[in-house]
């Protein structure tokens, strides 16, 4: 096959040129979020190096920017957050958490230990069980994409405002409702757009971020139409940069899990003091410190040493053509979280359902031992999956083109429902060379042993086979952030000894929005020494030639290697 790679080179550079002239607002290598993080430079070496040295690692940046939660949740602006968080659900009215990608996951995370703890409630004080259910609904989520999102990514959706503004809408917010906007970046389009339906509906909005948005308000009119408005405000959480560049599924989606829980889980003292039943809430500042004693937990030798040898066996099932199915329970959306990203994060292959024949499986996939997949799903979330079921009219009065459309999956709740989490078997996973990892809090239950008869490897990860033990809370805030820290630097190592990581950047991520694309560029940039305009030329070029020979992969990936052999 003959590529006229002078007319790919032409259209790349147009396309290059278009970037900067219609869409620079999305260069942002200046926000805290995007940069590099001095402490993880050598990020890949040091697992070249040592598994365990990685691991450390990894673990320390989170263990770093715990010692920052604490100040933070000791603080008079968290109170404000948390006062508003339980004033608006004692007061009648929703809170709302909107993200998108992993901060939308935050979202289910929070949405589903919410009404686990509310049911949980009511089963521990009986003679007030009717009033403290009425709360359950008083939390929600948007997560852009819907629930569909969760196990697979929507990533183009990101840069609509108005799918994002539609979605909140569809909430039918009032006055005494609460939107919360999580985004580490404080720009996120989408999420922006939720803000605004909210505001124009008459809800307050609140945004929990991890840079400042001031500096970006010359910049960016979505940002100051939300900023500036009397009725939004926001909560800088000064989590530092990530340690994997620009993931925000590591340290800012943790801060921010961890607020948002905290704030919740001091709501809902105010809500058995309401029903009539007296217990003390602890001090906000104390969940500081219990977050620190759980990283410095994750850093003892003992845990550093159980996670770096999951990673070397995760390594070697991938390297010998194998694949991993992890099963869980109470865990399961953690995992998804963290199994999901992989897919834009490193360019694995992503999810597979019922439908998709033909399709490369995924690495790693995700399954409940006990459930069937119709009652995996609804377990997962606590309540019926609530996915997007938009008309191709509908997609169009939000202001996508009919070239967009025509390009959008089936994201209903059927298609999510036609991805195989429970506990049926996957022929195609099992046998020679699969492996079954069990993750949970606790020892796998005998479903776990039955629903994985038939694969050849089995292990566990387990907050008690790590040697931790954290402190209890209603909506179990430390389990859940235990486990999504685990599984981050897991993940993270497995790709990092793959060579998917060149020091502390994913150089194998795709270019699904404008975000992406420039941090391609950046990292092109910065790895080849060339000017970013350059550079972004290289990764366009990359992304055509890839779609001329019929090729997946990542266009950094491609570019890195292409540029390197010019040398």
């Amino acid at each position: 096959m003959t590529i006229d790679t002078a007319a790919l080179r032409a259209k790349a550079r147009n396309e290059a040129e278009h970037f900067l002239k219609y869409d620079s607002e999305y260069r942002m290598g200046y926000i805290t979020a995007e940069t590099s993080n001095p402490i993880t430079r050598r990020m890949s070496q040091t697992y070249d190096e040592s598994t365990a040295d990685g691991v450390r690692l990894l673990f320390s940046v989170d263990n770093d920017m715990s010692k920052r939660a604490a100040e933070t949740l000791k603080g008079e602006q968290f109170k404000a957050f948390a006062t508003l968080i339980s004033d608006t659900i004692l007061g009648g009215g929703k809170v709302i958490f909107s993200g998108c990608g992993s901060t939308g996951r935050i979202c289910m995370r929070l949405e589903s230990s919410w009404r686990k703890a509310i049911k949980k409630f009511a089963e521990m004080n009986p003679t007030v069980r009717d009033s403290v259910l009425k709360y359950t609904e008083s939390v929600g989520y948007i997560q852009t994409g819907g629930d569909y999102a969760v196990i697979r990514a929507v990533e183009s959706f990101e840069d609509s405002a108005e799918l994002g503004k539609q979605q909140a809408i569809e909430w039918e917010m009032n006055s005494k409702d609460l939107l919360v906007g999580i985004t580490a970046t404080a720009e996120t389009t989408s999420i922006l757009g939720s803000a605004v339906g909210a505001l124009e509906q008459g809800a307050r909005v609140f945004m929990l971020v991890c840079s400042d948005p001031i500096p970006l308000m010359d910049k960016m009119e979505r940002i100051k139409q939300v900023y500036s408005h009397k009725n939004c405000g926001y909560l800088v959480l000064p989590c530092g940069p990530f340690a994997l560049t620009g993931s925000s599924r590591m340290q800012s989606s943790t801060f921010e899990q961890l607020c948002s829980a905290v704030a919740l889980e001091n709501t809902l003292y105010g809500i058995l003091e309401v029903c009539g039943v007296k217990k003390n809430a602890p001090e906000l500042g104390s969940y500081g410190q219990q977050f620190k004693a759980m990283t410095e937990q994750l850093m003892s030798d003992f845990a550093v040493e159980k996670i770096a040898t999951a990673t070397e066996a995760e390594q070697a099932v991938y390297e010998n053509g194998g694949l991993m199915t992890l099963f869980a329970e109470e865990c399961l959306l953690d995992v998804l979280t963290d199994t999901t990203e992989r897919a834009p994060t490193f360019m694995t292959p992503p999810f597979c359902s019922l439908d998709m024949v033909g399709q490369p499986e995924s690495w790693a996939f995700v399954k409940n031992p006990g459930l069937s997949t119709k009652d995996a799903w609804t377990d997962c979330f606590g309540r019926a999956p609530r996915c997007m079921e938009w008309s191709k009219e509908k997609y169009l009065k939000v202001g996508f083109t009919e070239e967009q459309v025509a390009k959008i999956i089936d994201i209903s709740r059927h298609a999510l429902e036609r991805f195989p989490i429970g506990c049926e078997s996957l022929p195609k996973r099992e046998g020679k060379g699969s492996h079954a990892l069990w993750v949970g809090l606790k020892s796998a239950p005998e479903s776990f042993k039955t629903a994985s008869k038939n694969y050849s490897a089995h292990n566990e990860l387990t907050l008690e086979g790590l040697g931790v033990s954290v402190a209890p809370t209603f909506m179990e805030i430390f389990e859940h952030l235990a486990v999504k820290l685990s599984l981050n630097v897991l993940s993270t190592g497995v790709m990092a000894r793959m060579g998917k990581i060149k020091g502390n950047y994913m150089i194998c991520l795709a270019m699904s929005n404008k975000k992406l694309v420039d941090r391609s560029a950046r990292i092109v940039a910065d790895v080849c020494g060339i000017p970013y305009e350059t550079a972004l030329e290289e990764n366009y070029y990359s992304a055509l030639l890839c779609e001329a020979m019929g090729e997946l992969g990542s266009p950094a990936e491609k570019s890195i290697l292409r540029l390197s052999e010019k040398e």
